[in-house]
């Protein structure tokens, strides 16, 4: 069996109003751009909320003055030690500039609610944004 030891991560469901925030980025894996909900690793001695405050403030420039905790996935329980912590954020507030890792090509998009499935293709943003819909 092959194991790939990877980071915890967080995935957000932002909400302004009643748009929702997504990011478009190209992923070396498809080769071509993901629309997908903001996203990234869990630094070393970070929690699951200080790592979705800080990923939602690089990739979008954004703040949010109200989180809460959606739920918990494993990303593949038979290949990977990925374990996926997704929050909501609300009241957005502009956060600064957007601060992108040197291999981050990120293009903010909103897009209403309504439309929210539409176009996502990879499996966190799926998973995260049923949890939310489940829960609202």
């Amino acid at each position: 069996m092959q194991l790939i030891e990877h980071p915890d991560s967080v995935v957000i469901v932002a909400l302004d109003g009643q748009e929702l925030v997504l990011v478009r980025q190209t992923r070396p894996v498809t080769a071509e751009q993901t629309l997908e909900l903001p996203s990234g690793k869990i630094e070393p001695g970070e929690t699951p909320a200080e790592a979705a405050t800080r990923e939602l403030a690089e990739e979008c420039g954004l703040g949010a003055r109200k989180w809460s905790e959606l739920g918990r996935f494993w990303a593949a329980p038979a290949y990977s030690t990925e374990y996926v912590h997704v929050w909501e954020a609300r009241d957005l507030y502009p956060a600064g500039e957007v601060a992108l890792d040197a291999d981050e090509d990120i293009e903010v998009e909103r897009r209403s609610l309504a439309d929210g499935f539409d176009g996502l293709s990879d499996a966190a943003s799926i998973a995260a944004l049923a949890l939310w819909r489940a829960k609202a």
